[in-house]
């Protein structure tokens, strides 16, 4: 039984939502009760936690003091306030570049196959001054 602890303090450094969990149950002691009394696990407390977030009204029945949930409450809004800027910083965060580089390379590819259909439903005569033009500028949007 002591290897199995040894072993999971172990693994919990590779996990930080673990240390995120045991930093919330610090701020709300009455959980350690629910737990001592047999009503929950902390695995089921955890799942919770995990599903509904820290911030959620569900736990306010577990605090000591009210005065952290206006707050983490007050935080929230204040970043709601951000609005549409601060959503569109936190998603150019989380944008991955090389996904971003595929997916451009894809359009670009799609993009020179629709000029190469395009170029071969026109006339002989007028096809091969396009076609040089096309190998130096693919995308030349003035062109009439």
């Amino acid at each position: 039984m002591l290897l199995i602890g040894v072993r999971c303090v172990r693994n919990n450094h590779n996990r930080p939502s673990i240390e995120q969990f045991r930093q919330f149950a610090k701020e709300h002691p009455k959980l350690r009760d629910e737990v001592k009394k047999g009503n929950k696990t902390w695995q089921q407390f955890f799942e919770e936690w995990y599903l509904y977030g820290e911030d959620s009204d569900e736990w306010n029945a577990y605090r000591t003091d009210g005065g952290k949930a206006t707050s983490k409450k007050d935080q929230k809004k204040e970043q709601s306030e951000e609005g549409y800027v601060g959503k569109v910083m936190s998603f150019v965060k989380n944008l991955d570049p090389d996904q971003i580089q595929d997916h451009l390379s894809n359009v670009n590819s799609t993009l020179n196959n629709i000029q190469q259909l395009i170029s071969q439903f026109k006339s002989p005569a007028s096809s091969g001054q396009r076609e040089e033009k096309q190998t130096s500028q693919p995308f030349n949007f003035r062109q009439d």
